[in-house]
């Protein structure tokens, strides 16, 4: 039982790391999100609580390595719950917010792309599409014969350069259309960064329910070795309990036998 304590108990200071440093990410991304986001917005609010949560998982790891390291039943039952705690208010931000809460903002990416769209076939606006082309790399609302229907010429931000071997063996530039729409990139861009945060939460909360796991198991060992250290020092019964030796009585005794 022993061996098998410490062995789980080592995995769980292992698991313990890795999940102060997934908290640590959790700060990292947080922080550069409250950059980007503007106030009082739900992205805003998502990036916050992610914020307090990551310092909060950070206070609760070293709080149960503590316990771990000082086999602390009492501290490990704390950490437990606090476990728990956390994935509960994770389920409840997944709940309100989703895995993309940026896609929640009051002007969407995809609100963005329609407007500066409009604006290119009502207003005659070509600045803001240009620069959403230049910067997505695309070409169009959906392609580039979006502006053959328009009857406009196809802009500069729709080409990009690719460097070809002309008949004198110099090397020169080529202008080639981008051939997706600004429409697909955005949806595929946006459909990346969804998977990328729902791979990121399941393993944060697969590694809580590891480490749950690990705690629980970790409690239950221990206070069969607490109980186990207890009978052993129970008297059996008949059996008088000796006194503690006293080396002052003792030396009394020894006197008075020498007299």
């Amino acid at each position: 039982m022993i061996g098998c304590y410490n062995t789980i108990k080592c995995t769980g200071l292992l698991s313990n790391l890795l999940y102060m440093l997934l908290a640590i990410g959790i700060i990292s991304a947080a922080d550069l999100g409250l950059e980007m986001a503007e106030p009082n917005t739900p992205e805003h609010t998502y990036f916050v609580e992610s914020l307090v949560l990551g310092g909060t998982i950070c206070i609760i790891v070293i709080f149960g390595c503590y316990g771990l390291v000082c086999n602390l039943l009492s501290v490990n039952i704390i950490f437990t719950l606090f476990i728990l705690i956390i994935l509960g208010v994770e389920y409840l931000q997944l709940h309100n917010y989703g895995y993309a809460p940026h896609a929640r903002r009051s002007v969407s990416p995809w609100h963005q792309l329609e407007l500066a769209w409009h604006g290119l076939s009502t207003h005659n606006d070509s600045e803001t599409m240009q620069l959403y082309e230049s910067s997505h790399h695309c070409c169009g609302y959906n392609n580039a014969d979006d502006y053959k229907n328009l009857h406009l010429l196809i802009p500069a931000s729709c080409y990009r350069y690719q460097p070809y071997n002309n008949a004198n063996d110099t090397v020169s530039d080529k202008q080639i259309i981008y051939p997706h729409g600004c429409l697909e990139t955005l949806t595929n861009s946006q459909q990346y960064v969804q998977q990328r945060d729902k791979v990121f939460m399941w393993s944060i909360v697969g590694l809580e329910i590891f480490i749950l796991v690990q705690t629980i198991a970790l409690s239950w060992l221990l206070y069969k070795l607490k109980q186990r250290q207890r009978i052993r020092r129970q008297v059996p019964p008949g059996v008088r309990r000796e006194p503690r030796a006293n080396h002052i009585a003792g030396s009394r005794a020894q006197l008075l036998q020498n007299v």
